[in-house]
């Protein structure tokens, strides 16, 4: 055994023994006060501290759920109609996004166009 876990131990049996001893010199009146202090102080505590914890928790993941429901809501607008849809597709021209974009015709000019069509 180590000698400072020793001397801890005899440390901790003497403080042990100290304490027997005061509690046994207290008298009667003296040891009822205390008592009924400390019960009077743990009864004055709120007890449901917790409870408010976790429902602030709650409450905060819940403005934090609903702000990002409405954030993508807003951002991406759902078509009214099914069909919708479709119909914006169907107006979308080829020939408009070939002109917006025309890297497809430089590529299709380019030695890899070539050489993938060479490979097959």
């Amino acid at each position: 055994m180590n000698t400072t876990d020793h001397q801890s131990q005899a440390f901790d049996t003497h403080a042990r023994d100290l304490h027997q001893a005061a509690l046994g010199a207290l008298d009667p009146a003296t040891l009822a006060r205390l008592r009924a202090a400390r019960q009077g102080a743990t009864a004055a505590a709120p007890r449901h501290g917790r409870h408010r914890a976790l429902w602030m928790a709650t409450a905060c993941s819940a403005v934090l759920a609903l702000g990002l429901g409405v954030h993508f809501n807003l951002s991406s607008p759902v078509p009214s109609a099914p069909g919708a849809v479709s119909q914006q597709v169907a107006s979308v021209d080829a020939d408009e996004v070939l002109d917006q974009n025309p890297d497809l015709y430089v590529w299709l000019g380019s030695q890899n166009a070539l050489a993938m069509e060479y490979s097959r």
